[in-house]
């Protein structure tokens, strides 16, 4: 984690550098970090399952072989973490170092061309400390995956490098005869074929047009992240900021709400996207969960999107992660177009 601590140390002088020199000149113009894109997948190629927060059920294995034979059916191979399935961590399939070297492997492995979270949870940010990022940069690799990943995906743009917020193989629909939209649109990205998502008019949508660099995930991870060693210092640059969870209390929603609007982060962004915000429970609050984030939304100013199809239930569409995308909402309804 030092050496990911002190490439992110650099970037930002190279970076701080750079919007000084173009300050001079125009100073009303944020520059944006340029990112690491890396290669899309094609046939043929092999991806990596890790599991690096709350361990797998391994009673449903018939549902995870099912998934990983969906994999195998876009074309790819598949390689299987050493600890990916197992149950020594109490609650995390092995101790923190260990699912730590199975992320590290599959990163270091030239023949992997992507590593795909199996299942979120919670764990992920406890393997940072015996993470070493330095080679990612130098031969880069897309990592997918949502809820408790959204901290890696943050370390992924903090050291600029795109990365696929988007369902996991834990998530795929066992049903064969169903079509699994949340799957395709995960093909979609990895392969390089997603371009952009449109959603449905919504009562609480602010019209509008806006770009910047995607950032976000799921809500507790977000504000988890905040003043880490992650937590990327994007004050000199636009942003649009997408959120979404699963199973708080709205007072909860609203706490980390707070946070966010405390430490800036609603304040900067140039845009919002809300996705779902699945099983929010209201209790003695007053509100609903949308009508709270609305309170905080309408006074920003920005195109906002609410109803995005991401997050905790279906359909979960991947998204990119540091990629530069432009947020517009009208009458008609919102639609996020990614950078080609």
């Amino acid at each position: 984690m030092k050496k990911l601590a002190l490439a992110v140390v650099g970037l930002l002088i190279l970076t701080t550098l750079s919007f000084s020199v173009v300050k001079e000149d125009k100073a009303e113009v944020p520059q944006r970090k340029e990112m690491i894109r890396p290669p899309y997948l094609k046939e043929g190629d092999t991806v990596a399952l890790v599991a690096i927060s709350s361990r797998i059920d391994v009673s449903k294995m018939e549902k995870h072989r099912k998934a990983i034979d969906t994999l195998r059916s876009w074309g790819l191979h598949v390689k299987c973490a050493p600890h990916l399935f197992s149950q020594d961590g109490g609650w995390f399939p092995a101790d923190d170092s260990t699912r730590a070297s199975d992320l590290q492997a599959a990163i270091d492995d030239p023949t992997v061309r992507a590593v795909l979270f199996f299942r979120g949870g919670y764990g992920a940010m406890r393997t940072f400390d015996y993470l070493d990022f330095e080679s990612f940069r130098k031969n880069p690799k897309w990592l997918a995956g949502y809820s408790d990943v959204t901290a890696v995906l943050y370390a992924m743009n903090s050291i600029g490098v795109e990365s696929i917020l988007g369902t996991m193989p834990g998530s795929f629909i066992e049903d064969p005869t169903a079509r699994d939209t949340s799957a395709a649109s995960l093909h979609d990205a990895l392969f390089g074929t997603l371009r952009e998502i449109k959603t449905a008019p919504h009562k609480y949508n602010q019209k509008g047009e806006a770009t910047g660099r995607l950032i976000g995930g799921n809500l507790c991870l977000i504000t988890s992240v905040i003043g880490t060693d992650v937590d990327e210092d994007m004050k000199d640059e636009p942003y649009i900021l997408f959120m979404e969870e699963v199973d708080e209390s709205v007072y909860r929603v609203d706490r980390m709400l707070q946070t966010l609007y405390r430490a800036g982060y609603l304040a900067r962004a140039k845009a919002i996207v809300i996705g779902h915000f699945t099983g929010a429970r209201q209790g003695q609050f007053k509100t609903d969960v949308y009508e709270t984030i609305h309170s905080y939304t309408e006074k920003l100013g920005v195109p906002v999107i609410f109803g995005f199809p991401s997050g905790h239930t279906e359909p979960n569409y991947s998204i990119y992660i540091g990629r530069n995308a432009t947020v517009k909402v009208d009458e008609n309804g919102g639609v996020m177009t990614f950078e080609k």
